[in-house]
């Protein structure tokens, strides 16, 4: 127990004294590209590099999800891509409403709906004028269509067995009942869909750094991403 809470002060000095050579204006205007598959664990890691560099971080799964609770609510169909894009454009996108709904019906729907060229487009300039001063975004294609010009991109992930169980405890601190295997079948179905759609597949972007995460604690991901980051920084 004493040695858990000495490495977690430790870690936390490295990263106060971290930011303290480093001059704090080199972080302004700076994009961060995070990808990944479905429970990979992109939008906890880029919410505490966020919090690190003292960017604002979007987590673009959200605005599919709000989408796609909308829909639901309003008995639209998920094929009805003509309707959906109607009262999609009704929806206040605020940081107030990007509150992450998670539920399997609202999570099979968003990525229903998430295939659709018309929805992506509609959604493409809120996602880059969000980051337009600097930001750390996580989704599918940021790398590859939304920033592809980013400072730094990163792919997130992990094995299907792992993505399940992280999902699991996920589902169940949030009390939704779920079994692993429905998981595992939910997720690898998703992975189909999400690098097999037309538009805007789920791919690496050849000059992202691909993280396995499979065995690694998140303390330990956000430390190489950070280390990553100084690395490529340019103080004059």
């Amino acid at each position: 127990m004493i040695y858990l809470q000495f490495q977690q002060v430790f870690r936390s000095l490295k990263i106060f004294i971290a930011k303290l050579v480093v001059p704090i204006d080199i972080y302004k205007k700076m994009i961060i590209a995070i990808d990944g598959p479905a429970a990979s664990g992109k939008g906890t890691i880029g919410k505490r590099i966020a919090d690190y560099f003292s960017l604002p971080h979007l987590d673009t799964g959200s605005l599919y999800r709000l989408v796609a609770h909308h829909i639901i609510e309003n008995n639209i169909d998920p094929y009805d891509i003509n309707n959906i894009i109607k009262s999609s454009k009704e929806i206040n996108f605020s940081e107030k409403k990007l509150l992450d709904i998670r539920d399997s019906n609202v999570s099979y729907t968003a990525s229903i709906i998430s295939q659709y060229k018309e929805l992506r487009e509609l959604l493409i300039d809120y996602q880059r004028n969000f980051a337009s001063d600097g930001g750390v975004v996580d989704g599918r294609d940021i790398g590859t269509i939304i920033f592809p010009n980013a400072d730094y991109k990163f792919f997130i992930t992990a094995s299907l067995e792992e993505r399940a169980n992280r999902r699991y405890l996920q589902y169940k601190e949030d009390n939704i009942k779920l079994d692993r295997n429905s998981i595992k079948t939910d997720i690898k179905d998703r992975d189909l869909r999400d690098m097999n759609r037309k538009i805007a597949p789920l791919k690496r972007a050849i000059d992202a750094i691909e993280i396995d995460t499979t065995s690694m604690k998140i303390d330990d991901v956000i430390d190489f991403i950070i280390k990553y980051i100084h690395k490529g920084m340019k103080f004059d």
